[in-house]
């Protein structure tokens, strides 16, 4: 039987002492008191070392970090140290149009920002919904749009107790102006889909798209000895030999990278269902309610159009694009960095892959099962994976901009120059995750995470051999 302290310290890192707890605790309070009672000094000079120390005990207590812990020290750090909500935040939302009903008749502003093509990283987060989902507005329609209502910090507590909930469980401050002018003006953010049910329809799309691709690259990984044998190396030759004019490294990263897609893309649309459902019954007000937010991914056409910088910058969920990126705008301001500047540009890059580094090595447990590496070298690897990233993202940056010196901005734009841009960026996007992922395949075999099938039940097993069900717990 799988106890607590067997999960917290041989699968994932969980809460040890109770002092990992009150970060949770102090972080709301900090934001509830006014600026009557605390001074900003006053107020980070009161929380924030008792937030500090108590997540160092907590990580002493667990063996190393966790992702939540780290989560929540670098939201403190955004919202207490680095920003000022009291002065500076506004909560933004425009009044609804149309009646929400089911029918598909509601209408919602747009206004998506422009794609850049200059070989230059756009700073904006892409609000980009998925194709089809939300109706633009006639054109003439669009002078009678009610004005954007911000809501500044709440003079009372009754008013700011669920002003500062939304902000906390704002983690990619959609609908929050934050006076950050890239930011700001892409906000109030457009809703991904129009109707409730035009939300259902896609989270059951992608949650079958995603089982499907759980189910068949689970299948493959069960013949293929890499992923289970940590003698072999990912070049080593793959099992079947109709693949073998495959190189082994290519095939076995995509494999890894379809895998981390497919599950990481079940967290958001069909897990929201729920909340979906509870607004759609009267139980939560319309800016709680999923189908009313910004897109969690954007087209993947910005991969072929930017590379490695459009698959982390607008393709990829922004759910921690500020916590780790704000740290590096306050560095670079300290070294007097400014403007859009090539330094500035490299600080905050280096900054931000270097916390989300941080943050993943909270995937490990302090005392992993069947390893044959140390525990420090398997946090390492999946640190590494994103460390290395801000390396592609120089070269590709480096490479641009000479393109563009080159043969000048307008010639990528259009015509041939577009299509070998996009044909060039594709291909070097598979290349670098085709060296970058293995960091986070071995980080993923030393775990074990590949002799479990992520699946209660496989459609592949189903049909090829007659047992649907692959987790022996559920056969009893």
């Amino acid at each position: 039987m799988l106890t607590y302290h067997d999960l917290t310290h041989h699968i994932i890192p969980g809460p040890q002492s109770f002092s990992y707890f009150i970060p949770h605790l102090l972080l709301p309070l900090a934001l509830l008191t006014p600026r009557s009672l605390l001074s900003r000094w006053q107020s980070i000079a009161l929380f924030m070392p008792i937030i500090v120390a108590t997540t160092f005990h907590a990580w002493w207590s667990m063996g190393g970090v966790d992702v939540i812990s780290v989560d929540t020290l670098l939201h403190a750090l955004l919202l207490l140290v680095l920003k000022d909500p009291w002065a500076d935040f506004r909560y933004v939302s425009r009044a609804r149009i149309d009646k929400d009903d089911d029918t598909g008749d509601t209408q919602t502003t747009t206004g998506l920002p422009a794609v850049t093509a200059n070989g230059q990283v756009d700073k904006r987060t892409s609000i980009v919904q998925p194709k089809g989902h939300t109706k633009r507005l006639d054109p003439s329609s669009r002078t009678s749009l009610p004005p954007p209502h911000e809501q500044p910090y709440p003079p009372t507590l009754l008013t700011r107790l669920p002003w500062v909930g939304t902000l906390l469980v704002s983690l990619r401050l959609n609908n929050w102006k934050i006076n950050l002018p890239p930011h700001d003006r892409t906000q109030p953010s457009v809703p991904a889909f129009p109707t409730r049910r035009a939300f259902a329809i896609y989270a059951l799309l992608s949650f079958a798209r995603g089982y499907l691709i759980l189910d068949l690259t689970r299948a493959y990984i069960a013949q293929d000895p890499y992923f289970t044998d940590s003698s072999l190396a990912i070049s080593s030759p793959l099992p079947f030999p109709a693949l073998r004019g495959l190189p082994p490294q290519l095939l076995r990263s995509m494999v890894v990278g379809a895998q981390a897609w497919a599950l990481l893309g079940q967290l958001f649309y069909p897990l929201y269902l729920l909340p979906v459902g509870l607004h759609a019954l009267g139980c939560l007000p319309d800016d709680w309610s999923p189908h009313r937010w910004a897109a969690y991914y954007g087209p993947p056409r910005e991969i072929f159009l930017h590379g490695v910088r459009g698959f982390w910058g607008k393709y990829w969920h922004q759910t921690m694009r500020y916590s780790v990126s704000t740290p590096g705008y306050a560095v670079a301001e300290v070294l007097g960095l400014r403007g859009g500047s090539w330094g500035k540009y490299v600080v905050v890059t280096v900054v931000a892959f270097g916390l989300s580094g941080v943050v993943h090595m909270g995937l490990v447990p302090p005392e992993p099962a069947h390893v044959t590496m140390g525990v420090g070298w398997i946090r390492l690897c999946v640190a590494g994976f994103f460390w290395v990233q801000a390396v592609g993202i120089f070269c590709e940056t480096l490479v641009a901009r000479a393109a563009v010196a080159i043969y000048g901005l307008e010639y990528w734009q259009r015509g041939n120059g577009l299509t070998i841009r996009l044909v060039v960026n594709g291909l070097w996007v598979v290349a670098w995750f085709t060296l970058s992922l293995p960091l986070l395949a071995e980080f993923a075999r030393q775990l074990g995470y590949w002799s479990v099938w992520p699946l209660p039940v496989s459609v592949w097993n189903g049909v090829t051999t007659g047992r649907w069900i692959t987790w022996p717990c559920l056969e009893r």
